[in-house]
């Protein structure tokens, strides 16, 4: 059946439903196509146009720099990793800042770093300290200096700085604070003496006690607060002779050897230090530790540290024997057999960072010359001279005799440096120590002193005898 259309009637025209469609669709197609053609010829100017806007933003905006690469910093060199060679501040030279800085001024352009003595052999505090416990010892200098001043000055003229801290070994203190000494036979007795009075005998302050203990780390602590590149312990001994029967060190003492109660106080001084990346070096006498000594307790390369210092003196080993093949009699015409021999007699200290503390009194720089290449060829880190006068000046101890002198005159001689240090009298609560110049780090200096006078403070030596 043939499909009907419906026919509606607009006005005088007749509406067909599919031509319409179709008039719409061409309308659209025709629509589309100029606005293509227009587009197409209106791209090129609309986009040249929004370039050239984009163009006048850019350059009216200023261009942000290129990030600059950090400019390459080579890695900092750890003390220990580098070569030394240090010398020790004469005492008279660090209380003096006019001097001081002559000293150092004065020293060879091979010398990398300096010695400075925080507290002494003696137990003298150079410099001025904010921690309670070290003014409660009593043992400050009266002409403490600004330490800090010191090390700057040191830096500046191109030096590194290790400071030495004597620990236990110490004579001025336990008269002024004797809660920190080692006791007569009980904890009410008197000041234990390692000698008679007669003979200097000196107290000393006690390992087992917590506030010595405390007392040394303050100025360990004060030391690491001035950024020195390394502390030299020194002192972590005990007194040497028959009298240590008589010597009292605290309730408790008997559980912890001597070993024990050294090696522990290292681990907290290493801990301390350790996370400033100070270095701790441990300083030790090479003839107690050769000979067997029980002043350490133990061997002291156990001790906790970043590097090991023995203190040498050539002259300890002439006359005695140690065992059949080290056995000088005289000293050599060279001097550095007797050192090969010293340092075989170490151990085994080619893992450790060595750096030996030499003794050069009574020697001439041509004679220790070949001490330097022998520690040089060891793969030592380097090695720390203690200042002698006569060494580092030239000039003799004693000027020559002039046979062709007039009768009648005099000539003006220098006074002989004393082969043995000094130790010092016993002070006065309310006196501060004078010191004598530091004499090569030599142990069992002595003082020609005539009496140990201390009001209120009562003293025995090891045989018991009151002074």
């Amino acid at each position: 059946m043939n499909r009907r259309y419906k026919v509606k009637h607009y006005r005088s025209r007749i509406y067909n439903p599919i031509r319409g469609k179709i008039i719409k669709i061409l309308l659209a197609v025709l629509a589309a196509a100029v606005l293509f053609t227009v587009g197409w010829f209106a791209y090129e100017p609309i986009m040249q146009a929004v370039n050239e806007k984009n163009k006048e933003i850019i350059e009216d905006e200023p261009i942000p720099p290129k990030p600059q690469e950090p400019a390459y910093e080579p890695p900092v060199e750890e003390f220990l990793e580098k070569q030394t060679l240090a010398v020790t501040v004469p005492e008279e030279a660090l209380y003096s800042a006019l001097d001081y800085y002559d000293f150092l001024k004065s020293l060879d352009k091979e010398t990398t770093a300096i010695v400075i003595d925080m507290k002494t052999q003696k137990g003298t505090v150079t410099y001025v300290s904010d921690h309670i416990s070290v003014a409660n010892a009593g043992a400050v200098h009266e002409n403490a200096v600004d330490l800090e001043g010191r090390i700057k000055t040191a830096r500046k003229l191109g030096f590194d700085v290790i400071a030495r801290i004597y620990a236990f070994e110490d004579s001025t203190t336990p008269y002024n604070a004797s809660d920190m000494a080692i006791r007569y036979e009980s904890e009410e007795g008197v000041l234990w003496l390692d000698d008679s009075v007669d003979n200097g005998g000196k107290p000393w302050l006690n390992p087992y006690s917590d506030t010595a203990q405390k007392y040394i780390l303050d100025i360990v602590y004060d030391a690491i607060d001035m950024e020195v590149d390394a502390i030299l312990l020194e002192g972590l001994r005990f007194p040497e002779n028959e009298g240590m029967d008589y010597a009292y060190f605290g309730v408790g003492a008997e559980e912890k050897t001597h070993g024990e109660v050294i090696s522990q106080f290292t681990q907290r001084v290493y801990s301390t230090a350790v996370l400033t990346e100070t270095d701790v070096i441990i300083g030790y006498d090479s003839f107690a530790a050769i000979t067997g000594s029980d002043i350490y307790g133990g061997d002291p390369l156990s001790f906790s540290g970043d590097g090991f210092a023995p203190y040498i003196n050539i002259n300890d080993y002439i006359g005695e024997k140690i065992n059949d093949d080290f056995n000088f009699k005289k000293l050599p015409e060279d001097i550095t057999e007797v050192f090969d021999k010293i340092y075989d007699s170490l151990g085994d200290v080619s893992s450790l960072n060595m750096l030996p503390v030499i003794s050069c009194e009574g020697f001439s720089k041509a004679d220790m010359a070949g001490i330097w290449n022998r520690i040089e060829e060891r793969g030592t880190v380097g090695y720390i001279i203690i200042y002698d006068e006569p060494y580092f000046t030239g000039i003799p101890e004693e000027p020559e005799e002039n046979p062709e002198e007039p009768p009648g005159t005099t000539t003006p001689t220098v006074p002989n440096v004393p082969a043995v240090p000094q130790q010092p009298q016993p002070q006065q609560p309310a006196v501060e120590p004078e010191e004598q110049p530091p004499e090569a780090g030599l142990e069992g200096d002595n003082d020609e002193n005539d009496e140990n006078s201390n009001p209120g403070v009562v003293v025995k030596d090891y045989e018991g005898q009151e002074g």
